[in-house]
């Protein structure tokens, strides 16, 4: 009685945890989402976008979404200087004072150093769409990546 009771707990536990986020399998119309052609803005967070296409969807799916992490990185380093000093004004303004440009400009080269080599480990995909042609699956997502992760990978350098 008490297997058959831990048994039953077991499966749908596994039930509940291995249930994300599903996303239906639409027929392909030539026409890509209409979230995916409008760009977000944020102060505290980064977009990655990219289309996976291939005749399994878990390929689709992981192409999709290393691209839009390749996107996002792309993005940080195309913004580089506006990040630095993002970070440099928000670490100097928690302290309490003034970094003097002599300060500042000795993390500069640390921090361009550090943006030009970080690698996003930690992401949230927040736009799927699902796609099957003949040819294949098309999966377009979109993921977002907290600056935040960024600005304590900085913390440790400086």
């Amino acid at each position: 009685m008490i297997k058959k009771s831990l048994l039953l707990i077991f499966t749908c536990l596994l039930i509940i945890g291995c249930g994300g986020k599903n996303y239906k399998v639409e027929k392909y119309k030539n026409q890509i989402p209409k979230w995916y052609v409008i760009d977000q803005k944020s102060d505290s967070k980064v977009f990655g976008k990219a289309l996976g296409e291939s005749q399994s969807l878990e390929l689709a799916n992981r192409e999709a979404e290393a691209l839009a992490v390749s996107n996002a990185i792309f993005k940080i380093k195309q913004d580089m200087n506006a990040i630095k000093n993002q970070y440099l004004s928000k670490k100097f303004s928690q302290k309490g004072k003034k970094g003097t440009t002599s300060v500042q400009s000795d993390y500069e080269e640390k921090i361009e150093l550090e943006i030009k080599n970080y690698e996003i480990s930690s992401y949230r995909v927040s736009q799927k769409s699902v796609y099957k042609d003949p040819n294949g699956f098309k999966v377009f997502v979109e993921i977002e990546f907290n600056k935040e992760k960024l600005f304590e990978s900085l913390d440790k350098i400086i």
